[in-house]
């Protein structure tokens, strides 16, 4: 019997002390793989690492650009029939500033070649299989080794130190994965997982009517950091200040990923908990991160990854995020487009004395943008809402070009000012051209991976762009 056929079908039906049991082994088998020795040596060469020069940087990204080409070309079939088609030559990647001469790799690259991108110097006894869901609905599967897994777990550990969290610390994990069954009507609404010092809680045990045993759990003990997708723990913040709770004992630091945190939610989630609120940037693929150091800002982590900015349009200062993973040897991603979109800053440096690249801001998928009547494309929307404090969520549809949907989760205040005051910020903002059109909805529909996307562009007729249109020579 598969793994999700257990996740799917068995486990909703196991006793509550059973899916505890569940969690125990899922969490012990986990922590074998990502906090073993190779994570601790990892993460005690990243925290030096951060210290290094632009000059050395410089140098160790080139030196292991040029040692996973080479490595590329010589044992992945993938790379090595495509490369000499093209004729390119290892010797031809010398540098991070020759990666232009390679092709760029797609997701649908992947999917139609993921048994060429295996390393045949890998053994498959070392291959641990790996899959994202996707926002499109298409799985993209690829492997990893467990080395992989602890350096990726290892750059996302030394982010929570630059927050004064260590490892091991208790913390309570909001969740995607239905580890409280759906159909659940008692508390707990939680489960946990003792492995790795953590209690689960999924979205659907955010709602108005658990939302106080859940936070009666949350001041039952002191937990270090929060950790989720932010329209998750915005869930938490909103239902709970709506029913006059409060926390007792909040958490120092908020680690948020998967999802871009909005404006409002950070407003709301920082009235609520009090915490500074951080995040990262990275792919379940294992071949880009970019994370916040103490002055909150993006740092690219050049010990585990280049990611590099690919014009889309002229002038447009978000670029598509393009990225080579030093990580994963067994299934190198070299020039993987990764489907999200980023503005890098110039030039300065950072106050926080970190010499690796700066990323200013993270804008989301590539396809999530509006494009207006005048053809402007438009990526970060989240302002109209900032000063909406009678909007619990609001998810903006494009599908068809002149027009956009606004989907609205109300609070009980929220009135025809409210629908007034966004309609004219989106003419003042977006476009006095735009028709727009109001869906009152109880929750925001998450996509299949629970991710929450407040831009969806379903424009049948999107404009092609220009990534997908370079010749490589």
């Amino acid at each position: 019997m598969s793994e999700s056929v257990l996740v799917e079908q068995i486990y909703p039906r196991l006793p509550i002390f059973l899916q505890n049991a569940a969690c125990w082994y899922y969490g012990k088998k986990e922590a074998s793989i990502r906090f073993g020795d190779a994570f601790e040596r990892r993460l005690q060469e990243l925290v030096d690492s951060e210290k290094w020069t632009a000059s050395e940087i410089e140098a160790y990204q080139n030196e292991k650009l040029r040692s996973l080409v080479r490595h590329a070309y010589d044992n992945v079939p993938y790379y090595r029939d495509r490369w000499k088609a093209l004729r390119i030559s290892p010797d031809d990647i010398r540098s991070r500033g020759d990666l232009h001469k390679l092709p760029i790799l797609t997701k649908e690259e992947v999917r139609q070649n993921t048994e060429r991108l295996v390393s045949q110097k890998t053994p498959k006894s070392e291959l641990l299989s790996r899959h994202t869901s996707g926002t499109t609905g298409k799985a993209l599967h690829f492997y990893m080794t467990r080395e992989a897994v602890a350096f990726q777990w290892a750059v996302w550990l030394r982010h929570r130190l630059r927050f004064g969290v260590a490892p091991g610390s208790w913390h309570v994990n909001f969740t995607g994965q239905r580890v409280v069954p759906i159909t659940q009507r008692n508390p707990p609404y939680w489960r946990w997982n003792r492995p790795m010092h953590q209690v689960l809680i999924n979205m659907q045990s955010l709602t108005p009517a658990k939302i106080g045993s859940v936070v009666e759990l949350l001041n039952s003990q002191r937990f270090d950091f929060y950790t989720g997708y932010p329209s998750f723990i915005h869930m938490l913040a909103v239902n709970a200040s709506d029913a006059g709770l409060r926390l007792a004992s909040p958490p120092r630091v908020i680690f948020t990923g998967a999802e871009n945190m909005l404006d409002f939610q950070r407003r709301d989630i920082q009235a609520f908990t009090g915490a500074i609120l951080s995040d990262h940037y990275g792919c379940t693929e294992a071949c880009c991160n970019a994370s916040r150091c103490p002055e909150f800002v993006y740092h690219e982590d050049f010990e585990f990854c280049i990611m590099e900015g690919i014009e889309r349009m002229p002038g447009d200062p978000a670029k598509t995020i393009v990225c080579t993973g030093f990580a994963g040897e067994a299934f190198p991603f070299i020039r993987y487009e990764v489907g999200d979109t980023a503005v890098w800053q110039d030039g300065k440096g950072c106050a926080c004395g970190r010499k690796s690249a700066v990323l200013l801001r993270v804008e989301g998928r590539c396809d999530d943008y509006i494009v207006t009547p005048e053809g402007a494309r438009i990526a970060r929307l989240d302002y109209l809402f900032k000063d909406a404090l009678n909007v619990k969520e609001a998810q903006i549809i494009q599908e068809q070009l002149g027009a956009i949907q606004i989907r609205v989760v109300r609070r009980a205040a929220y009135g025809t000012r409210d629908e007034q005051e966004i309609r004219r910020d989106v003419s003042t903002w977006l476009s006095p051209s735009l028709d727009v059109q109001f869906e009152y909805v109880e929750e925001i529909p998450r996509e299949q991976n629970g991710k929450f996307r407040a831009v969806l562009s379903r424009l049948k007729s999107p404009t092609h762009s220009p990534i997908n249109e370079q010749v490589h020579h």
